[in-house]
């Protein structure tokens, strides 16, 4: 039981990191894309409004790109049902996109604002501990596959990831990973 429950522990620290990988790699690509858009009129017109507002208003105005895009996904399904599945998934992703964008540039405007209301801070500091917790979590794993490729000469080096996978493969079942 205490395997099973360890198992999944790291398969949660896993999905959680990927995530946060996910959010930590397609940030600065959205914000580079968002900063190509010729509207810095717009977007200082928008900061400008924010920094009026008080802390709960502000919450609020991170329901707009949530809901004003939801009509464009609404669209990508009927393009999928259509059978149109690249322009269905080109228009799902490219909301996905848009709404990150927005959410991250609304975000990097108000968070100073945003954490001087208690429960949101408590929430942010939370997600920055299982930030920190899944990393931990994941530690051993990342240790063992560290082994297993230096066991195999393949760390440091060019090597092809069938290699790689290959001999983490072996080093698993030899009971390589039984620590981590």
């Amino acid at each position: 039981m205490r395997r099973f429950r360890r198992a999944l522990w790291t398969v949660l620290a896993l999905a959680f990191l990927g995530l946060s990988w996910l959010w930590e790699t397609l940030h600065p690509l959205v914000r580079r894309i968002i900063d190509l858009i010729p509207l810095e009129t717009v977007k200082r017109a928008v900061a400008r409004f924010m920094e009026r507002l008080p802390p709960y208003p502000t919450l609020m105005i991170f329901l707009v790109p949530l809901i004003a895009l939801e009509p464009l996904k609404l669209f990508a399904l009927w393009l999928f049902a259509k059978g149109e599945w690249l322009l269905g998934l080109t228009t799902y992703v490219g909301t996905d996109v848009l709404r990150l964008g927005l959410v991250s540039f609304l975000f990097n405007t108000n968070k100073d604002k945003l954490l001087s209301i208690a429960w949101f801070r408590r929430l942010y500091l939370w997600f920055t501990w299982v930030h920190q917790w899944a990393h931990a979590q994941v530690a051993p794993l990342k240790a063992a596959i560290r082994q297993a490729l230096l066991e195999a000469g393949l760390l440091g080096g060019r090597g092809a990831i069938l290699r790689k996978v290959a001999a983490i493969w072996r080093f698993a079942r030899r009971g390589g990973f039984k620590d981590a």
